[in-house]
């Protein structure tokens, strides 16, 4: 079966057992009722009952599954009457009952919106929309599950479960992280340094422990280097200071290097008070839209070709992308080449593309069904001063579009504000403190992939500086012959940072370059 439409990705034993124990040390109840809302193999019902001190005070046990097979596997392996075993959607579960438990411990399921029936998303809207959430729209299944089992901890029980990291980078989670500090006097948050599953490639999880009431009030956060460290206790909760943000990710840094950014972002403006941004052209299906040089001259396109880039690693290595660069991309015989079919000449030979399109389906797909004309791209409008590519491994890509092209919304088009220029904008970027928000601001993935929505790159803090032609010219060169970002960073982080605030210190300047470093290490942990 698809473990991306059953989100069955099974838990390692040792984390079960860890966070087991963990709670096992903090739960007041003598008498304890259990909830595991999706029991999937079982294997923290397996941690449950061999554990010496949870068994002996369990009342009972309900571990809902939606999957038979694994439920009577487990009901032959665990045969006690404490364990209630239930064959039914979570989401149906909840709906019907109304008891509370000691303890709701488990690893909710990771299912995309897509891979939901309509009766899943209408419940889990619901779900949403009962625990006041301003958005009741659902990305995917988790955070039903998530606000769900909150209302299901009794008043001094404890909510143990392992949640995708998404919970602490993106703003759809902002509701639900301040619902939790809200519901609960004690958080803590475990995070890794390596994927807790491996099968799930480019998600990182985390463990979250939620206690109603607690003498240690707060926020806590370990970061766990290996997954062994958990089994030898090899680590640290560090209690984090109340912070304005409301992403978690400050979290992997110190409480005095919290205050340094946090005083020296008040400083500044944001990226969208010097330029307006928005996503680039969406065509619904790049493989046919955007084609080579080959192409337009097959099917006679010329009439209905605009210059576009397609990717970020096309233009690597520069903050200038010229007509030389597009010209050196068409001889490599890369896709550059939007076809706008938005007005057509019936005497050309376009039918036969036309025709192509439809023999591929192309016109089935949703944004091309809801368009007047399938094959009219909208939205195809004049090339931006510059673009901002949203996905990056490296750095984030700011660039000068010299050679006027188009992008896809791999990129956000960036158009200069009266009173700026895009070279004093670029120049500018390229700063250990803003190149410090992006990790923060932005979400990461595996394989070190860092992205940032619209909003998050409009609200990057950036000291703006200006810079001469000449200057410009050199540092062009500079920036092209780099061996890594940190040349151009260490190079004319001074200038930048105290052309914007003269009296920075050099220690300060030193801590962002630092910071800067960690997060980056962080990113490119997996």
């Amino acid at each position: 079966m698809n473990q991306k439409k059953t989100g069955s990705y099974y838990t390692p034993k040792l984390i079960t057992d860890f966070l087991i124990n963990h709670v096992s040390l903090i739960l007041k109840t003598k008498y304890l009722s259990i909830l595991e809302p999706s029991a999937g193999d079982g294997v923290f019902v397996k941690s449950i009952f061999k554990h010496h001190d949870l068994y002996n005070r369990i009342k009972s046990l309900f571990a809902v599954e939606i999957n038979r097979k694994e439920l009577d596997k487990l009901g032959k392996e665990i045969i006690s009457k404490r364990l209630k075993l239930i064959n039914e959607d979570f989401l149906k579960f909840q709906k019907d009952s109304k008891k509370t438990f000691s303890l709701v411990v488990g690893n909710p399921p990771y299912i995309k919106k897509k891979f939901l029936t309509q009766k899943q998303i209408r419940l889990c809207e619901e779900i949403h929309n009962d625990s006041l959430l301003s958005n009741h729209k659902i990305n995917n299944i988790w955070t039903a599950f998530l606000v769900r089992c909150i209302k299901f901890v009794d008043d001094i029980g404890i909510l143990a479960l392992i949640l995708p990291s998404e919970f602490m980078q993106v703003k759809f989670s902002t509701e639900l992280r301040a619902l939790i500090l809200k519901e609960f006097e004690r958080v803590e948050i475990f995070t890794f340094n390596e994927l807790l599953f491996k099968e799930c490639k480019g998600q990182d999880t985390l463990l979250l422990i939620c206690e109603r009431k607690s003498i240690n009030k707060g926020l806590f956060f370990a970061n766990i280097n290996k997954v062994e460290d958990l089994e030898k206790k090899n680590f640290a909760l560090s209690k984090r200071i109340d912070i304005k943000e409301s992403k978690w990710t400050y979290h992997h840094l110190e409480n005095d290097e919290i205050e340094l950014i946090q005083r020296l972002k008040d400083k500044f403006k944001t990226v969208n008070h010097y330029c307006s941004s928005k996503a680039g052209i969406v065509t619904a299906a790049n493989d046919y839209f955007i084609v080579d040089e080959e192409t337009v001259n097959r099917y006679s396109l010329y009439n209905y070709v605009k210059p576009i880039i397609q990717k970020g690693f096309f233009v690597n290595g520069s903050v200038l992308f010229r007509k030389k660069d597009f010209n050196d991309l068409r001889k490599e015989s890369k896709p550059i080449y939007l076809i706008d079919l938005n007005v057509i000449d019936k005497n050309n030979q376009i039918g036969e593309y036309l025709k192509i399109g439809v023999k591929l389906g192309i016109q089935n797909r949703y944004k091309t069904s809801i368009r007047k004309n399938w094959y009219s791209i909208p939205n195809i409008q004049t090339p931006s001063d510059g673009l901002f590519f949203k996905r990056c491994h490296e750095y984030p890509k700011l660039i000068i579009n010299k050679a006027k092209v188009y992008a896809t919304d791999s990129a956000y088009l960036v158009t200069m504000r009266n009173g700026y220029n895009i070279q004093d904008l670029v120049f500018s970027f390229y700063n250990s403190l803003t190149l410090l928000f992006s990790e923060l601001n932005g979400r990461f993935y595996g394989g070190g992939v860092l992205e940032l929505t619209p909003n998050e790159f409009k609200q990057l803090p950036i000291p703006y500086a200006t810079i001469s032609r000449n200057e410009f010219k050199n540092y062009t060169r500079e920036f092209s012959n780099k061996s890594s970002i940190l040349d151009i960073c260490n190079k004319y982080n001074y200038f930048i940072l105290k052309s914007a605030i003269p009296k920075i210190s050099g220690d300060d300047i030193r801590k962002i370059i630092d910071i800067k470093a960690k997060l980056f290490a962080r990113r490119h942990k997996n």
